[in-house]
């Protein structure tokens, strides 16, 4: 990305003489104020006076306007290029939109932020936080790029809002952007700002207030899921039950509702039915660790020792690493004598953390069921073909 001085590196500043001191139409010159200059392409200064013209100090200021948002003669600039050009905010906002057709977005941006400092109107800015938006769009990893770009689209919007305030249309964009980028909450506060804002009763507004009763819907859901995880919390699994029923009646696919009502039900022992939960839930999901893992705890409670240990496996192959996993599984065959498979993740456990307290737990059961000592973790060292061959040398590997 260039900077600023990059930008207006082909500016030159002159003075004009007192004698300058005319009108451009409406608009009086002031000598004392250093004027911008766009030089000709190629040139590095200016021959002569007669090389200056009016477009190119208007070039000069259009090019501070967009890229200089301190300099203390801005207004100066403004003003002269309006008096000199008054149909350049339009013009410039046509060329604009062509060169983003084009694929030019750096200069589509400049001529854009230069419309946004002639004529701050609402859709000048909406324009250039739109140029922001595709310029983002094309970083599909959504990397840097993606995050520098959509913060200038948001910064623009706020900007614009700053400029016009209460708009409609930037207050519109702003909870559309929010909305895009998962904050439902700050979402909800703009779009309802733009419904009490003043405006025709249009398609946009009749959309907006669909999606605002979307959102409120969601935040009420999210706030019964929060309520019924807190009664979980705090023992009160009868009230999260109650919360999760009423809430499951009006949204009978949510596959987390479903978990939360499996946990409780199973923290009250009531394991047939906390089953019933989790399947459902499994029904509305690719399923987790953490569900195949409740499932195990619910078969196992109900006597189902072959089913519970699948559903291990299952929640192992989801989550390898799973210390806990892995040692609710070497557990269940333990006890059933399985000895060898009790030792494949005993040693599993071991390869993850040696110290683990229950696995020492674990592995002294074992050793006494089998009659087997375990000794250290076999640690496995990898050497490429120059290390071994220096080793060779070194008469430390035969």
């Amino acid at each position: 990305m260039q900077s600023k001085s990059d930008e207006l590196k082909n500016i030159i500043f002159i003075t004009l003489p007192p004698s300058a001191a005319e009108r451009v139409t409406e608009f009086a010159i002031d000598p004392t104020i250093e004027i911008p200059v766009q030089l000709p392409d190629g040139q590095t200064g200016l021959e002569g006076p007669e090389q200056i013209s009016l477009e190119l100090i208007v070039a000069g200021m259009l090019k501070i306007l967009a890229w200089d948002s301190t300099h203390p003669h801005r207004a100066y600039y403004r003003s002269f290029v309006l008096a000199a050009q008054p149909s350049a905010a339009e013009e410039l906002t046509i060329a604009a939109i062509a060169q983003e057709k084009k694929g030019n977005h750096h200069f589509s941006e400049e001529l854009f932020r230069t419309v946004c400092a002639l004529e701050p109107a609402s859709a000048a800015f909406i324009n250039l936080a739109t140029l922001y938006s595709t310029i983002a769009a094309q970083d599909t990893a959504k990397g840097e790029v993606y995050d520098e770009y959509q913060q200038k689209a948001l910064d623009t919007l706020k900007e614009g809002l700053e400029a016009n305030e209460d708009d409609g249309d930037l207050l519109r964009e702003i909870g559309y952007f929010h909305l895009y980028q998962g904050n439902t909450e700050i979402a909800r506060t703009y779009l309802e700002r733009y419904l009490e804002s003043e405006g025709p009763e249009d398609e946009k507004r009749a959309h907006t207030e669909k999606i605002l009763a979307d959102i409120k819907a969601k935040l009420a859901d999210d706030e019964s899921l929060m309520a019924s995880y807190d009664a979980i919390q705090m023992s009160n699994e009868e009230e999260a039950i109650t919360i999760l029923d009423r809430f499951l009646s009006a949204n009978p696919t949510v596959w987390n509702a479903w978990f939360l009502k499996g946990w409780a039900l199973r923290r009250l022992s009531r394991f047939n039915e906390a089953q019933e939960a989790f399947i459902k839930a499994l029904s509305y999901t690719t399923g987790s660790s953490d569900l195949y893992n409740e499932l195990a705890i619910c078969a196992l409670e109900s006597g189902e020792r072959p089913l519970a240990k699948e559903y291990l496996n299952t929640a192992i192959d989801l989550d390898e690493e799973n210390i806990t996993l892995l040692s609710n599984l070497a557990y269940l065959h333990l006890g059933d004598g399985e000895l060898d498979l009790a030792r494949e993740y005993l040693e599993r456990c071991r390869a993850i953390d040696d110290g683990d307290p229950l696995l020492a737990k674990l592995i002294e059961e074992y050793q006494s069921a089998s009659g087997d000592t375990i000794g250290s973790p076999i640690v496995q060292e990898y050497l490429d073909n120059e290390e071994v061959i220096a080793q060779m040398d070194k008469g430390e590997v035969r």
